[in-house]
């Protein structure tokens, strides 16, 4: 009986710039700088250990141009500790390796084969009975089908498609490389290694069609495990696939419900609850966390009239609960306290008008006058790799705009509210 097993991993993006984290207080910004190369090496040992035929990497292994040649001497020096153990890799290129020049005056390591991006090409292993078929990307910007150039499935192997590729489309990023599941399924692979979608999906099982996901998260839409996936295959059939967490820090956002909370005890109370959850599903692993307040409270106005006498108060607590194991990265308050809210309302006071104005206030960014003027002068301050969808400062201007506009309202209405006495 034929058994063997692979590694299928994406998303590696070897040393990402850590734009905006400077401006946060107490930011583990060394710890984030090196968690990408710490999470391959993890790869790497795993790899090893379960004694794996091959590595498959979907694409975007890099982030764009390397400041120095470093990256491209830590990448070589993980493939030589898996050339000793006799552990080939084959990769296609992503639209972020697309975008680097340095790596075109290296040669790969030799035991790392970078399939063509001229073309569809087919690397066979006989000793398994394997045939992967795969297309790098040749410019950042691929917006064909790259899949039509497959050809149809190798009969007596193993077949494995290897893409870098949106599928038909996925929340929060672009869309490269457009095919569909049809598509995919035409050609009559046992498995399409895909990548670019950083969250892990299990899209089919006939044919096993799967995103690995990024193997560490580099900011708070990147939450939960992060990793790559052990295929194990019996008789040319996949016969496991097993989810393997590689993260050495996790992202986590966090609500608490403060519902019917009536003193700041219970707050702190409930936070330090979640907290604690939170570290242990961690597995040991340091966290970086994004806690939101939500719940209809008797003591929403005093939560939210002082937000910063707030947050420095629950960074304190994270600080008391898990010492340098946590960085609490922002806290939200999204608390409502109606009763009180709409009593003032509801009144003919002087006040009641102003809460009134002031949450008619436009939130949404497309209805506030003059707001595209500002994020275009905004554009030009800051470089434009600040933008990208992969970036760390993974900036949504307008969405940014939107929560701030809306917290700020809440604030004013819960300072005026503790000061006209509807507490």
């Amino acid at each position: 009986m034929t058994i063997f097993k692979f590694i299928h991993a994406a998303d590696v993006h070897l040393d990402s710039p850590l734009r905006g984290l400077s401006k946060y207080e107490s930011a583990p910004v060394e710890y984030l700088r090196n968690a990408c190369r710490k999470a391959f090496e993890n790869l790497v040992d795993l790899a090893i250990e379960e004694k794996v035929a091959f590595v498959l990497l979907a694409g975007d292994l890099y982030d764009g141009d390397w400041k120095d040649y470093s990256t491209g001497i830590f990448l070589s020096r993980q493939m030589g500790r898996l050339g000793k153990n006799e552990i080939s890799v084959f990769a296609v290129a992503g639209n972020h390796d697309a975008a680097n020049r340095m790596t075109k005056a290296l040669d790969n390591p030799a035991n790392m084969k970078m399939l063509s991006s001229r073309k569809v090409e087919t690397i066979r292993l006989e000793n398994c009975g394997v045939a992967i078929h795969g297309r790098s990307f040749g410019t950042q910007h691929v917006e064909k089908n790259l899949v039509t150039g497959f050809g149809l499935a190798e009969k007596g192997m193993f077949n494995i498609g290897l893409l870098h590729t949106s599928l038909d489309g996925r929340e929060g990023h672009a869309l490269y490389a457009p095919c569909t599941i049809d598509d995919l399924r035409s050609k009559d692979y046992q498995y399409w290694a895909l990548g670019h979608v950083h969250k892990q999906e299990f899209v089919s099982e006939e044919p096993h069609i799967v995103f690995p996901g990024c193997i560490q998260g580099r900011h708070i839409r990147e939450t939960g495990a992060k990793g790559c996936v052990l295929v194990t295959v019996e008789e040319g059939a996949v016969s496991e696939i097993e989810k393997c967490p590689l993260d050495v820090l996790r992202w986590v956002n966090r609500l608490v419900d403060l519902t019917d909370a009536s003193e700041m005890r219970e707050v702190f109370e409930r936070t330090r609850v979640s907290i604690s959850n939170e570290i242990t599903s961690a597995e040991g692993r340091p966290i970086a966390m994004r806690i939101r307040f939500e719940g209809a409270t008797p003591i929403s106005n005093e939560l939210a009239s002082h937000p910063e006498r707030i947050e420095q108060q629950i960074k304190a607590l994270g600080a008391e609960i898990a010492g340098d194991g946590l960085w609490i990265e922002r806290v939200e308050i999204a608390t409502v306290s109606k009763l009180d809210l709409n009593a003032t309302l509801t009144g003919e006071s002087a006040l009641g008008k102003l809460l009134e104005g002031i949450l008619a206030t436009q939130t949404n960014p497309d209805e506030i006058d003059g707001l595209e003027d500002v994020i275009a002068g905004l554009r030009q301050k800051i470089p434009a790799e600040a933008f990208s969808e992969n970036s760390f400062l993974n900036l949504d201007e307008f969405q940014t705009v939107e929560r701030l506009v809306d917290e700020a309202k809440q604030m004013l209405v819960g300072r005026l509210l503790t000061i006209g006495g509807a507490k």
